[in-house]
């Protein structure tokens, strides 16, 4: 399972962010700012940097449009740009949290995990209750296995922010990950809870059931998961294992055929509907499914071609 990735920009009353007096007065930079602002929010950003870089030419000592460039630049998916942008910003005016932040956000969107972690932690030096910090230095530890330091960060986060579904699922799959099944349960419920229209929430506590052996109870989340996205994968496979657990080989078999009309290309289900066949009986027609599986790729179904098909 992977963490959920959902990381939040800090907008600051979106794109607002006034760090000192001067600017707050009406001014031709203040104009500009605000025209940015109002631009972007309507999604031209292309003009919001214009506005913005003809209030950085008046005076390229104010930090509110680095930022508020930064921001765009960060929503256009301008990492670079961005990370250059929050570093002016920082260097002008570092007692800020903000900047950190969402520079730390930027170097995360290029998959720089090491390097987004002292940029959050940072912020929260000049922050305490910022649960977004908290919440997304914790998807940077568990992106680089650190379960253990990343459900202490979700859980920070909960305490600042305790409607919080996200922080709970992604503390739940730490909690998965190590192992504490009955932990991961309790938190996925709890995201459940909060939020009933999320597929991942259903499908990641039907697997930590699973874990448990409480397979009845895991097929009710995996069947929540698949209505909600009928073109998800895992679910539909976790539901037809479940069904194979429980010794239910011929209802395995029809979910692994739904699986196989929806994905043709996938060796697995050919793989685990031989296995469901053999189970019945079928071993003729195990064998044709791992003589498939095995010409798409799969060593599995060579292996069992090798010891059961002669």
């Amino acid at each position: 399972m992977k963490g959920r990735g959902t990381r939040f920009l800090f907008l600051g009353a979106f794109l607002i962010f006034c760090f000192s007096d001067a600017i707050s007065q009406k001014t031709p930079l203040k104009e500009l700012v605000d025209s940015g602002i109002m631009k972007a929010k309507l999604g031209d950003f292309n003009a919001a940097i214009r506005d913005f870089n003809k209030a950085i030419d008046i005076d390229s000592t104010e930090a509110e449009p680095y930022y508020n460039r930064g921001i765009v630049f960060s929503e256009m998916k301008d990492y670079q740009g961005a990370i250059r942008d929050f570093s002016r910003v920082i260097q002008l005016k570092p007692i800020y949290p903000e900047p950190y932040y969402n520079r730390a956000l930027a170097k995360d969107n290029m998959g720089d995990h090491r390097g987004a972690i002292p940029d959050y932690s940072k912020a929260i030096s000049l922050k305490a209750d910022f649960p977004e910090a908290y919440y997304s230095l914790g998807l940077a530890r568990f992106d680089l296995s650190a379960f253990q330091e990343a459900q202490d960060d979700f859980t920070r986060a909960i305490q600042y922010k305790p409607d919080f579904p996200d922080a709970y699922y992604n503390r739940g799959l730490c909690r998965f990950q190590l192992r504490d099944y009955p932990g991961a349960i309790q938190d996925f419920t709890r995201a459940v809870e909060m939020d009933t229209t999320q597929g991942d929430y259903y499908s990641s506590r039907g697997a930590a059931r699973a874990a448990v052996g409480d397979y009845e109870t895991a097929l009710t989340d995996f069947s929540v998961t698949i209505r909600m996205d009928p073109e998800a994968f895992d679910p539909r496979m976790n539901k037809a294992l479940a069904l194979m657990y429980l010794k239910r080989y011929q209802d395995a078999l029809g979910e692994y055929d739904r699986i196989i009309q929806r994905f043709p290309a996938q060796a697995e289900p050919l793989v685990k509907r031989g296995v469901a066949k053999q189970y019945l009986g079928d071993q003729a027609g195990a064998c044709i499914d791992w003589k498939t599986a095995a010409e798409l790729g799969s060593p599995k179904a060579s292996e069992y071609q090798s010891k059961f098909c002669h």
